[in-house]
């Protein structure tokens, strides 16, 4: 029996396909690149906004064409918020929610005995299950959950919907998985959590922190993601002092305006914003910062969408994800006044990428062009295989060349010192520099 998975959304539901698929592994299913080929197929939701909902219903159907043998199973958020209704739309055999994939191997049977499931819950989290994830020979960079859920319940979100409320990992878990991938090879090991600030397993969040990068053998730790107005000077002291801990933050600002920032209900204000970049840049000088901006919310005002504009302008995000206001039903922003118009929210966005667009060239090539950065070898490139692909500490991809007869498989978990020569859009490029060079050869 054959098996594809199909990921929208986060490294959350990166993570939980990946947990799947150990699953699927140990119950002797095969998995396949071709989804043509699968006696099931999976689908891993993502409901933050309307176009990837609607992917995974248009991605089902065609499946169901060109493989009607197939079993469909759908999981994640969206199938969490609509269930039933998913599975009939996208013409699936079963829907799995997000808190029961404790009980997937289950479901996965159910499903491929022809009977159709809708394994959805009350999302009561008193005996909830973290999903360990399984040592694996294969994977330099690994994830590992911390928290899930979120209590925020911001105006336009419907994660807390379909996550439900926070609850955090036992640090001994969290510690032990971790150890248990750095020895199956792991170099990298991102902590994931819908807000890992609000970590509250038996350490703060920045002494979890500190704990996971003393790991050894482990070279880079990474985290995501960050609210704003939970993040604390003990944070930044620790990422500024701690060996390891990548210079890298994810800070989603959502919007520069304080009248949006509050009917969005994000709890601080674009002063205090401000505040935080001021210090993470003057703790960690190297920092790259990148960010998640939301335009054209209920009620804002031109004025409001140029106070955002002029604050991703001052702060030079190094990334940035920028979306048109969607929709979320059972959110309170759904049933808010002040909706604007289709085109007005494409215009705004279209200004806002394209100011971001015409900036970040020059911000990259500012801070990287002719420095020599140690970059973290993940694989080939993508675009050329027989260049390597890596990323600095600051997150940032780098394609560069080999000398000699070296592959990038060859160099693989090896931390290199790489002469940054060129930008292209959102990428580097580089060489090896010196001894790195001569030793590749």
């Amino acid at each position: 029996m054959k098996y594809f998975i199909r990921t929208f959304g986060c490294q959350m539901n990166v993570y939980d396909s990946e947990r799947m698929a150990e699953m699927l592994d140990r119950m002797g299913f095969e998995r396949t690149p071709d989804p043509r080929q699968a006696d099931l197929y999976v689908v891993n939701t993502c409901s933050v906004r309307e176009k990837p909902r609607n992917r995974v219903v248009s991605a089902s159907r065609h499946v169901r064409g060109v493989n009607p043998d197939a079993k469909i199973l759908i999981t994640g958020c969206v199938a969490q918020l609509e269930g039933q209704s998913l599975m009939e739309e996208a013409w699936a055999d079963g829907v799995m929610g997000t808190e029961m994939y404790h009980v997937f191997p289950d479901v996965v049977q159910d499903v491929m005995k022809g009977r159709t499931v809708v394994a959805t819950d009350t999302q009561d989290v008193s005996g909830y299950t973290f999903v360990k994830a399984a040592p694996r020979p294969q994977g330099i960079v690994r994830y590992v959950t911390i928290q899930k859920g979120c209590d925020n319940f911001c105006a336009y979100c419907v994660v807390p919907y379909a996550r439900g409320p926070e609850v955090s990992r036992e640090v001994s878990e969290i510690i032990e998985e971790s150890q248990s991938l750095v020895q199956s090879g792991a170099r990298e090991i991102w902590l994931l959590g819908q807000n890992v600030n609000s970590y509250r397993g038996g350490l703060t969040f920045p002494e979890l922190l500190y704990e996971v990068a003393q790991i050894p053998g482990l070279e880079r730790v990474r985290f995501t993601t960050s609210h704003p107005k939970d993040l604390s000077d003990e944070l930044i002291d620790v990422m500024a002092s701690t060996p390891g801990v990548c210079p890298w933050i994810h800070l989603p600002l959502q919007s520069g305006a304080n009248h949006v920032l509050d009917l969005m209900g994000r709890g601080y204000t674009r002063e205090h914003y401000l505040g935080l970049v001021a210090a993470l840049r003057d703790a960690i000088p190297d920092i790259s910062i990148t960010t998640d901006v939301i335009v054209g919310f209920p009620g804002e005002t031109e004025k409001d969408f140029l106070d955002t504009y002029s604050l991703v302008e001052e702060v030079g995000y190094e990334g940035m994800y920028s979306f048109k206001y969607s929709v979320r039903p059972g959110t309170r922003a759904e049933t808010m006044p002040g909706h604007l118009p289709e085109h007005v929210k494409q215009d705004r966005l279209q200004r806002l990428q394209s100011m971001h667009e015409s900036m970040l060239p020059d911000i990259l090539e500012r801070k990287y062009l002719g420095t020599v950065q140690k970059v973290l070898v993940e694989g080939p490139s993508v675009r050329n295989g027989e260049e390597a692909r890596g990323r600095t500490p600051t997150a940032h991809v780098v394609n560069f060349s080999l000398p000699g007869r070296r592959t990038p498989e060859d160099l693989v978990g090896m931390v290199l010192d790489v002469e940054i020569t060129e930008i292209r859009s959102h990428t580097l490029y580089g060489r090896l520099a010196g001894a790195e060079s001569r030793a590749a050869g």
